[in-house]
């Protein structure tokens, strides 16, 4: 992990293709823009969790599924 200071208005490169710039930095939050080709994809942490989260409910484990129905016998 590369960890670096930068101020408002300066940039980092990666790969030569992608730019993050620092827009604003406060106290408490800092405002960065990407800029980076369209086949890259750039999107926030909590997306790709949240997505993740999402296909792993969408598609149960047999054990999940099992547990479910012991469960639903014992209501019954």
């Amino acid at each position: 992990m590369l960890v670096i200071r930068r101020r408002a208005g300066e940039a980092i490169m990666i790969g030569g293709g992608i730019e993050v710039r620092i827009l604003e930095a406060g106290p408490n939050r800092v405002k960065i823009g990407v800029i980076a080709p369209a086949e890259v994809a750039v999107v926030r942490e909590e997306v790709v969790l949240a997505r993740a989260q999402n296909r792993a409910a969408a598609n149960p484990t047999a054990d999940a599924l099992e547990a479910l129905a012991r469960g639903l016998r014992q209501v019954s």
